[in-house]
């Protein structure tokens, strides 16, 4: 009990009323944190139905020796496409996959389709439009993959290894051995973005408000979510380091860049080229205690600081070592409380880091957390608090 009176003081005295507000108004979504599916398993599928994607699944699903029997049914769960009403509560439900066809036919009034597409099921869709049908309908976006139908063949076996980790059906290791087959290489001073496909907006907003020369990565979903995260970094930065690459900057897609960001990262790369460094942490979450300033510098209108502890990943360049630290993540390390991301490369020995005080990166207060289910507006408080911390303690030079 006196320790979380002294977390709530520690919180109020650091970032204000409306910092403390804001952790209690934005709580997280339950659904998003709990562990996977129970009774999933690595049970094999049966196609019924007719749709677009079902020819790519039954040959992804044969191939990775998932594809079961329809005479056999009991042992194995159904994939329904275009299903009729009734076959969204089948107990033995793994996925509706839905074309636009099903929509356009869909009527107005037939409330027991529209039910089924808001109880909860996992769905499919095959296009951006479906998307945003299912959640004009009522379908929350953790409950919807996007596999679109006009997909090539690496692509839709990239894509449905995706949903297969989601459904608990494939482990994140195989579908990170295909990842490293099947995707392009990742050099040094590539910026990669961190995307789910199927937050539309997140992903539209990032593309027309920030530099163009970011590659969209569409991340590894699985619950809970946090591991998800993890091991999308992980795959990354096992890409990054399978193609030589000794220098990575990874952001994510509700990252904001100020007017002046081109100029300052660029000065930014060039006193990195000349220092001994990890990661550049863009955006500083939070700190514990004091902050741990070893050297300081001037940097046209920033301070560049260095420190051995780092928290947050919204926007971060890692050299070689870090990426190394990066692709030994382990999902058997630890709790979300010790073991997501973050915390993680936080955790690395020796860990140099350095940042740019104001933080050239922010977070876009209006977006949602993937992970946490949360507005971000959460961290708002947080990120100013760590922001004003370093500064009184820096002095001019």
């Amino acid at each position: 009990m006196l320790d979380a009176v002294g977390r709530a003081c520690r919180i109020l005295a650091q970032e204000g009323v409306s910092g403390a507000v804001n952790r209690l108004r934005y709580r997280r979504d339950g659904r998003l944190m709990q562990g996977r599916r129970v009774g999933a398993g690595r049970q094999g599928f049966v196609l019924l139905g007719e749709g677009r994607l079902m020819a790519g699944f039954r040959r992804e699903l044969a191939r990775r020796g998932l594809l079961g029997q329809v005479s056999r049914p009991g042992a194995t769960r159904k994939i329904f496409f275009n299903p009729h009403p009734a076959e969204f509560h089948d107990p033995k439900l793994a996925a509706a996959v839905l074309d636009d066809d099903y929509f356009a036919a869909l009527h107005p009034g037939d409330e027991e389709a529209r039910a089924g597409l808001c109880s909860g099921c996992p769905l499919i869709v095959t296009s951006v439009a479906g998307l945003h049908r299912v959640q004009a309908l009522g379908a929350a976006l953790r409950d919807v993959t996007l596999i679109p139908g006009q997909a090539r063949r690496h692509g839709l076996r990239l894509a449905v290894g995706r949903w297969l980790v989601y459904a608990d059906a494939l482990a994140p290791d195989d579908y990170l051995a295909d990842l490293l087959a099947l995707t392009p290489p990742i050099r040094s001073r590539d910026r990669i973005c961190i995307s789910l496909p199927e937050y539309t907006g997140r992903r539209a907003h990032f593309e027309s408000a920030n530099p163009s020369d970011f590659r969209l990565f569409n991340g590894i979903r699985l619950l809970p979510a946090w591991q998800g995260c993890a091991w999308s970094y992980k795959a990354i930065a096992a890409k990054a380091l399978q193609s030589g690459a000794r220098r990575l900057t990874i952001c994510e897609d509700d990252a904001w860049f100020a007017a002046d960001f081109s100029a300052c990262f660029k000065a930014i790369n060039r006193y990195l080229d000349r220092s001994r460094w990890d990661v550049f942490n863009g955006v500083m979450t939070r700190i514990e205690g004091e902050p741990d300033i070893r050297l300081r510098r001037r940097l046209g209108r920033n301070h560049i600081i260095h420190t051995p502890h780092m928290m947050g990943m919204v926007f971060n360049v890692y050299n070689r070592t870090a990426l190394e630290w990066m692709a030994d993540w382990s999902p058997d390390a630890g709790g979300a409380g010790t073991n997501t991301i973050d915390e993680w490369m936080n955790a690395m020995p020796g860990l140099k880091v350095v940042s740019a005080v104001p933080f050239i990166a922010g977070h876009r207060e209006d977006a949602h957390s993937t992970i946490f289910g949360f507005k971000n507006a959460r961290y708002s408080g947080m990120i100013r608090a760590t922001e004003r911390e370093i500064l009184s303690r820096i002095e001019p030079v």
